[in-house]
């Protein structure tokens, strides 16, 4: 069965990809459909994708009440925006979270106005996010797993793109659900994901060397689709240059707005940023890159 109706893709047996349309742009952002007896999502995209969710079960003829887990990477709006709202829709299910991102699931209050003060003018792109009450949480556990159809999916504590975020892994599969862990690898090109307000280098390559110790098999982006795993090691790489270009030219920039504005020309001048490609994203990740190097700073 393929449907016709939806972008979805079946990247490995039982495994969905469905493109959300994230930003009114299509492969930016996805939300992964295990079908199975119980079914699951891997991240719920921002509020503003939730019929298009529903449609997508529909289409797999998975039934509203199959649906047991909502497996988030981490709490940003565009990974988990869309929950609270999908919630109303799946009545057996629970969202499962990072024990540090819970309470901004029952009141996004806090974590609302710190997404509009980083994405800024893009913010309505960015939807919504309704309460979660505790009773419809799960607070998982660094290792805890989950059965959902035929799959074991494990929870993977993985800081660095933020101190909240999990990566799912379908072990006996070797399917490795990043979120934002490994970046974005958007049209075959692999970009850093640094946002504010709490990007970590050092934690971000501890992630990716654990990460690559599992060995797996196809790595699954929210940001978008699948991918090889010699992307961790590449990520890796890159990540380590990216910082260094943002403290080499931020010595020299008077301002927030001028540093985006020298990094973002130095990567497009260096071929990291492929012509056409929106930089909304890459302006949040030169702030969140420099945040961090500013708190290094004042830490030594």
């Amino acid at each position: 069965m393929r449907p016709q109706s939806l972008p979805l893709t079946e990247v490995h047996r039982g495994v969905w990809l469905l493109d959300v349309d994230q930003f009114g742009v299509p492969g930016q952002g996805g939300v992964y459909i295990l079908s199975g007896e119980p079914a699951a999502l891997v991240e719920a995209g921002t509020s503003l994708a939730r019929e298009r969710v529903l449609a997508a079960l529909g289409d797999l003829r998975i039934t509203r009440d199959e649906v047991a887990w909502i497996f988030l990477t981490h709490i940003h709006l565009d990974h988990a925006g869309g929950a609270g709202g999908l919630l109303q829709e799946l009545p057996a299910a629970k969202v499962v979270v990072h024990a540090r991102g819970a309470r901004h699931l029952m009141d996004p209050s806090r974590l609302v106005a710190s997404v509009r003060d980083a994405v800024r003018e893009r913010f309505p792109l960015y939807g919504t996010m309704e309460p979660i009450p505790a009773d419809h949480l799960h607070v998982a556990c660094d290792g805890e797993a989950f059965p959902v159809g035929g799959f074991k999916i494990r929870a993977l504590d993985a800081p660095g793109h933020a101190p909240h975020h999990l990566c799912w892994f379908a072990e006996g599969e070797r399917l490795l659900f990043t979120g934002d862990a490994v970046g974005l690898y958007l049209g075959g090109v692999l970009l850093p994901s640094t946002v504010p307000p709490s990007f970590d280098l050092d934690l971000s390559l501890s992630t990716l060397d654990r990460l690559m110790g599992l060995h797996p098999e196809t790595l699954l982006f929210t940001h978008f689709g699948p991918g090889s795993p010699t992307l961790l090691s590449r990520y890796a790489e890159l990540l380590r240059a990216w910082v260094e270009r943002v403290d080499r030219l931020r010595r020299t920039c008077r301002s927030e707005d001028e540093l985006v504005t020298a990094v973002l020309g130095a990567a497009a001048r260096e071929g990291l940023v492929p012509p056409g490609l929106a930089c909304g994203d890459l302006a949040m990740s030169v702030r969140g890159a420099a945040a961090y190097l500013a708190r290094r700073e004042g830490a030594t």
